[in-house]
This record gives structure tokens, sequence and C-alpha cells, in this order.
């Protein structure tokens, strides 16, 4: 995208619940604020000669749009997503073709979605049309590289995409890639990302912590497309000095949000998650943040104390007590909730 059409290019890895509670799985270029007036018909463009293999045009209570799916080469995947119109020969691309269709309850995400993919094969070159952003705030960038794999502690949970997501802007030419890395950072643009990787990361797991990503008993990428219940304990992605709770809502008493806090370094009050092990103590916060992180998103603040313990080095329980403070608060009790890796 032209540099003056968008605000900010988030860096990968961003949460956003309800419906990125475990961080995006791809960037995504600002184009309005929430709050702002829609702005649409953005100009994208194809960023290198590629291969189009698949379109798909989504219907929901909130409009209408398509995401394409193309292949610069054979090992690595991109697409875009939040497209409200399409270029011509996508479209009539899309025309003569069969679609095979879906519905999707995403839950507090989004209610029900229907998806018709269309596989095509349409050659593009470098700086074709693509089409024009939706009403919905900024499109979407993603890439796959099957060549690269990150070491998520359970990947047998994720889909089969999902440990080889990178992020697009690492693949560009010098040029190009300094362009967009102009614009890396909070969502207003404002607060730019200097911490590397500059284009974020969407893996946070550390091995026998309670770092990284949680899910619910039984759930998985396979058989549940509402990831809302879901909890992250990841760092702004902005300022990754800062730790965030991303979370779903699985705890009695608190609301989907971003939790953050200034970390302790000793202790067993605010401790940052990587510092929180399965030995059995219970870690305790309070004090959170009010307000904004470096990345500007709103956060929410708890009237009360969460505590953690992990059981195990693959399960962890999460409590809410209102009111309390980590002087006041009781142990862990039956009402905590657990997840799993």
């Amino acid at each position: 995208m032209d540099p003056r059409d968008f605000k900010a290019f988030r860096p990968l890895g961003f949460p956003q619940p309800p419906v990125h509670i475990l961080g995006a799985k791809h960037s995504n270029f600002t184009i309005n604020l929430p709050g702002e007036p829609a702005v649409s018909g953005k100009p994208v463009r194809f960023p290198s000669d590629a291969t189009v293999t698949e379109i798909v045009s989504t219907e929901s209570g909130e409009g209408t749009g398509h995401q394409l799916t193309f292949y610069p080469c054979r090992e690595f995947e991109s697409y875009f997503f939040h497209l409200g119109t399409i270029a011509a020969p996508l479209d009539s691309a899309l025309k003569g073709q069969s679609t095979t269709c879906q519905d999707f309850d995403f839950g507090t995400q989004g209610g029900r979605i229907r998806k018709c993919t269309a596989r095509v094969t349409v050659a593009v070159k470098a700086g074709d049309a693509v089409g024009g952003s939706d009403r919905f705030g900024g499109v979407d960038w993603g890439g796959v590289d099957h060549r690269v794999t990150l070491p998520f502690i359970n990947p047998s949970r994720y889909d089969g995409d999902y440990p080889h997501y990178v992020s697009p802007v690492d693949y560009l030419a010098p040029s190009a890639r300094a362009l967009v890395e102009g614009k890396l950072g909070s969502i207003d643009g404002k607060v730019a990302r200097t911490a590397e990787p500059r284009t974020g990361t969407l893996m946070h797991d550390v091995p026998g912590t309670a770092q990284g990503n949680w899910l619910t008993t039984g759930t998985n990428f396979t058989n549940t497309q509402d990831f809302s219940p879901w909890l992250a304990l990841l760092h702004d992605y902005v300022d990754p000095s800062l730790p965030v709770f991303s979370m779903g809502s699985s705890v009695a008493g608190l609301r989907l949000g971003l939790y953050a806090f200034t970390p302790e370094r000793s202790g067993t009050v605010n401790r940052d998650f990587a510092e929180v092990k399965p030995d059995g103590t219970t870690y305790c916060y309070e004090r959170f943040h009010s307000g904004r992180t470096p990345s500007a998103p709103n956060l929410t603040t708890p009237a009360g104390a969460i505590l953690l313990r992990m059981p195990s080095a693959t399960t962890l329980a999460v409590e809410f007590q209102p009111g309390a403070t980590c002087a006041t608060a009781r142990p862990l009790g039956a009402g905590a909730k657990t997840f799993e890796r």
C-alpha cells in the first residue's frame, strides 16, 4: 500500500481480544482507528510476481468482503484479508469457478460468517492491483514460510500453517522494506517498535513457564474457530519489556481484554510470566495499568487480584478474586479455571 494511505503497520503477533487472543498471525495496514469514520477503497497492490491460488468471499452481519492467497514461490504463501473489492482479472476468475462454502461460528469474535472459497490460477505481476480496502479499519497481510518452523510447545494443537507464520516484510526488497519499517509500531503510528525482530513475533511460548499460549481443555485449532475463551501471557508488541495478559472469556469475573502490569524481579507478586514455573507456588497480580500501553490499545483494569499456579509444565490454573489485593487474597481455590498447552 502507498505509505500515505495507512497510519501504521502493526507488527506480527499483535493481540486484539476477542479476535486475536493469541496474537495475530499476520500484520495489519491500519487505515483508520476505532471510533474514526470508516475509510474504504484504499488501493492494495501485489508486492511481487506471484500466482493467486485462492479467492474467498465472506458474508456476515457486518457486510461482504474478500480474502485471497497468492504464492510468490512454491515454499512461500502470502495473503490479504479485509478487501472490500478485488481487481477485475481476479473478479473474472472468481466468477468462472465453482465455490465451496462453509459457515463458521466465531462466538464472541463476530458471530456467524459464511466463507465461499474458489480455487483459481491467476498469474500477476508486481504492482498489479489486488483491490481496495474494506470499511473495517485496515488490511491484513500475512505470510507462511514452510521452510521456517516456530517452536511452539505443543504444535499438535494448531493447524498445519500456524507454526510457519512469518512477517512478509522480512521478504521485501530493501527499498520496499524500508518504507514499511518506517511505519512499524503502534496502531496509531505514534510509537515505533525498536526491539528486534522489528517486524514482530507470533511465538511467545517458553517451556516450563507460564509464558505463552494457553487453550481450554479439549479445544484446538482443528475443532473450533472461536478462540475467545483462550488466554495468552505475552508482552506488549511495541515495548516487549511490558508483560500483558491477553484475556479471553474463561476466567470468572474477568472481561475480555488486555491487562498490563509492571514486572517485579523477585517474590511472588507481579512476576514476569517466564519466571512463573510449576514449583507449587501461587503467583499474584495486582496494580494493573490503566489507559494505554505503548502499542496504544485500550487496557482493561480489573478491581481485584489475579492468581496463577502451574500444576504441571503443561497446565495453568487462573483465578480472579474481586476486591482483593495480593496481601488479602485467599489461596487459589476450586473456582480456578485450568488451561492447557
